[in-house]
């Protein structure tokens, strides 16, 4: 991936649209790299762009996430440059919800929906949002997180907490240090903050199988990525007693508010 202005086609279909080419800094972390996997040609393109700006100032904001995600293709994001402007291309999606996130921020509007009947949305749709800094975390303008899955599908973005790999997962790893072999998952996700005096005993995450039977994966570790503010990585770990090989079907649930699901294979 280049680094340079005529590498900017490349972020335009990536899955995190860098759009100042600072961030083409490091991306030794597989958790980075797993965002920033090239998109298909999309035959039928919806296309998101607009400026983000502070209400105060009216200046552009850079670094904010702008977040699409799809019914069909799941999500993208983009970061705005320095003047707070943005690009996202999403593929064949009936419904599309846009929003805007940076830390204690809130933004207006909150999100902005997109259906279409009868075909798949396309077009260029513009769309600016405006942030307000918030002097402290205010939960009334708390939103759902957002999980993330691999480009142009609704698979997450998830790994094996200890050594890096991609899924399927199995159940138990042998291969694991100590007496504790149950696999733990690492997912990605935008939006998802502890406030003062909270802790991971709020975050409940559940998977559906293909029986359609729930499961809970206890949650473990929340911590951000480093370099990258926006963005957290969640450890939960395999349950017990799964039938294999299986999918699991996720959300991630905080304060009674729930993420888009996803989907994780197990082995």
């Amino acid at each position: 991936m280049r680094c340079d202005g005529q590498g900017s086609e490349m972020y335009r279909r990536s899955k995190v649209n860098f759009a100042s080419t600072r961030y083409c800094r490091r991306f030794f972390s597989p958790l980075l790299l797993l965002l920033i996997t090239v998109a298909h040609a999309y035959s039928q393109t919806a296309t998101f762009s607009g400026r983000v700006t502070d209400t105060n100032t009216g200046l552009g904001m850079p670094d904010v996430a702008v977040v699409a995600l799809g019914n069909q293709t799941g999500t993208r994001i983009a970061l705005t440059n320095t003047n707070g402007d943005y690009t996202i291309e999403m593929g064949t999606n009936t419904n599309i919800k846009v929003r805007a996130y940076r830390t204690n921020f809130s933004f207006n509007p909150v999100f902005v929906g997109f259906t279409s009947i009868g075909g798949p949305l396309t077009g260029s749709h513009p769309l600016n949002f405006q942030g307000t800094a918030l002097p402290f975390a205010i939960l009334i303008f708390a939103q759902a997180p957002i999980l993330l899955t691999e480009d142009s599908s609704l698979h997450a973005l998830a790994l094996d907490s200890v050594f890096l790999t991609r899924d399927p997962f199995p159940v138990v790893n042998t291969n694991y240090f100590g007496s504790e072999k149950h696999t733990r998952i690492k997912l990605l996700l935008v939006d998802l903050d502890l406030f003062n005096g909270e802790t991971v005993s709020i975050i409940s995450v559940q998977g559906i199988d293909n029986s359609a039977i729930a499961h809970d994966l206890p949650v473990e570790d929340l911590r951000m990525v480093p370099g990258t503010p926006w963005l957290t990585q969640l450890t939960v770990r395999v349950p017990e007693g799964m039938t294999t090989p299986n999918v699991l079907t996720i959300t991630v649930t905080v304060r009674g508010l729930t993420s888009n699901a996803a989907t994780v294979r197990l082995q």
